[in-house]
């Protein structure tokens, strides 16, 4: 189990983060620690803070990688449904819809003095507690997302969609 998050940034009784483009809705993501011994994640790093600037950049940059994913997945689903109309499939388990998903956010300042961010995404908690605990299941589908943000660079990368069993 993860020990609470040694990060209260402004995770206070605030509800909103404000841009002029984007709102961040505390109550849909969770900063955990950065820990050495259970993150795989990120090798020779420390682990780093984040502020509402930051934020604001991992949820336009997690829009923008979501808006880049779901045309691709978009064509799949029509090309399987067209190959056999019979197969009961729902656009849903092709495309991401962030609406649905709740996110762990676990901060490091790399080898290179980079701040970057891993970012993972669920539509299902297990009934864990997801604030303090991470998070993490084979197979399930696009229920469950993770990628990597480096807020130094303003770039997303090393996308993995879990796949179905």
């Amino acid at each position: 189990n993860l020990s609470s998050c040694g990060q209260n940034i402004t995770e206070s009784k605030t509800k909103n983060f404000d841009s002029t483009l984007f709102q961040v809705d505390s109550s849909v993501f969770a900063v955990l620690p950065f820990d050495t011994a259970q993150y795989w994640e990120f090798k020779d790093c420390k682990s780093a803070k984040l502020t509402n600037a930051d934020l604001i950049e991992i949820e336009k940059l997690l829009r923008k990688c979501i808006d880049d994913y779901n045309p691709e997945q978009e064509r799949q689903y029509n090309e399987t449904k067209t190959k056999d109309t019979n197969l009961k499939i729902n656009v849903k388990d092709f495309v991401i819809d962030l609406k649905k998903y709740k996110r762990q956010y676990i901060a490091v300042i790399n080898s290179k003095g980079e701040k970057e961010v891993w970012v993972n995404c669920f539509c299902d908690t297990w009934k864990k507690n997801w604030r303090k605990e991470l998070i993490f299941v084979l197979d399930g589908g696009n229920c469950y997302f993770n990628l990597k943000i480096n807020l130094t660079k303003g770039e997303y990368y090393d996308l993995m969609v879990n796949g179905d069993a």
